[in-house]
């Protein structure tokens, strides 16, 4: 197996997941050459580990976002794929989403691209190091197995996924009751075999919350879902205004970064679900949906230590022989949370903005020269859209000019 230690790599893209993955296969198919000087490096053995198990989890069966977003160049890529393989019925109207197996073969199908150009490397950053005077690698990375390579410019395609976020409220209750109280991302459908079928309660009012709910009634479950809002109802999670010129241009014209940050909070919201999983949640005979209810206390009705059922208290009254209470309260982001930046950002006090950092128009980390965003991390340059596949698409424009030059 190839390995990176003690080699000098021009480019590497810190981050496996859609974004890494659709620059990479973009420089690729620019540059042939790249394959020679172009790295991944991941801790999952496959790319996209990720978002696959993920979607698996959840159950998800279908992409919220349409076709034309996904990893691979050709916008159309994937219409066409479905085309030749007679799966057209696997995307769904109005905006052609692809079933998440659909998706999921596309990709597989670009990724060989990576696999034969041997571009991938499972390797979980333990540290990484800048020396403005160490000559033309100065980034220095160091795995956890205290292999280390250089690089000449790195590209952090990080997402949100060791950011996960649980309400204050919950924390001593996700404390109590370990096992029973846990956050939507440590949670997996398929994994709940009670008999007879469980009774479970959601929190959240996003996508995330109403696909569990979709999904854990479809397998027998009788599901609570809790939002402290109203239930939102969008096709997409931003509007799709922020993906053409007018909106980037206006919004890159804010040299505030708190109102940046602002601004993209309330286009994101705090989440909403699509017409069709709220036809699902609505029509579901075992779904409950309490919007605008709080929960008050969450106790133990057993006198075990290990309690397997509780009793939820909300206010809109209790809720007894609760099996799970699953948090589908989201991620913030924040780059304190990640191990191998922490010494970065201190030695090099690097300036953030809600746990984002500032980024110049070419997505470079200020004050570090070389050093790129992609994903969540590029919210405050590419905005609302910045970590969802669409994204990806917008980031590698700002990069590509800077990207080619090193290779």
């Amino acid at each position: 197996m190839k390995t990176l230690a003690h080699r000098n790599i021009p480019i590497t893209i810190v981050g496996g997941g859609i974004h890494g993955v659709s620059i990479a296969l973009r420089l690729l198919r620019e540059m042939p050459t790249a394959a020679k000087q172009l790295a991944i490096v991941d801790r999952h053995p496959q790319p996209l580990t990720q978002w696959r198990d993920k979607t698996k989890h959840q159950g998800m069966t279908f992409l919220r976002s349409p076709a034309v977003h996904h990893i691979s160049l050709d916008a159309l890529g994937i219409v066409e794929y479905a085309e030749r393989h007679n799966r057209t019925s696997e995307l769904a109207p109005p905006y052609a989403q692809p079933s998440t197996q659909l998706f999921w073969d596309f990709c597989n199908a670009a990724l060989a691209e990576l696999t034969q150009h041997q571009v991938y490397y499972q390797f979980e950053v333990a540290k990484l190091r800048w020396d403005k005077g160490a000559g033309p690698f100065p980034f220095r990375l160091i795995s956890t197995n205290k292999e280390g390579f250089r690089s000449r410019c790195v590209i952090l395609a990080i997402g949100a996924d060791d950011c996960t976020y649980v309400p204050p409220a919950f924390t001593k209750w996700q404390r109590q009751f370990r096992d029973r109280v846990i956050h939507a991302s440590q949670f997996s459908v398929l994994a709940v075999e009670e008999t007879p079928p469980a009774k479970i309660v959601i929190v959240g009012g996003g996508l995330t919350a109403g696909t569990l709910a979709k999904s854990l009634s479809e397998r027998g479950h009788r599901v609570t879902l809790i939002a402290r809002k109203r239930l939102k109802v969008e096709q997409f999670d931003f509007p799709p205004v922020w993906l053409g010129p007018k909106a980037l241009t206006e919004f890159a014209s804010e040299t505030d970064f708190r109102q940046r940050y602002d601004i993209i909070q309330q286009n994101r919201g705090e989440g909403s679900i699509t017409p069709d999983i709220m036809d699902a949640l609505t029509n579901a005979p075992n779904i409950d949906l309490y919007p605008e209810t709080c929960i008050r206390n969450i106790v133990s009705v057993d006198r075990k230590r290990q309690a397997q059922h509780l009793q939820v208290e909300t206010t809109q009254g209790v809720i007894r022989g609760v099996s799970y209470v699953i948090l589908a309260t989201g991620y913030q982001f924040n780059l304190r949370r990640y191990s191998f930046l922490k010494e970065l950002i201190t030695q090099h006090q690097i300036p953030l903005v809600r746990g984002l950092p500032h980024l110049d128009a070419d997505l470079q980390l200020h004050p570090i020269q070389n050093l790129f965003c992609s994903g969540t991390i590029a919210q405050l340059q590419i905005g609302p859209a910045s970590g969802n596949i669409a994204g990806a698409n917008l980031a590698y424009e700002r990069l590509r000019e800077k990207l080619l030059s090193y290779l």
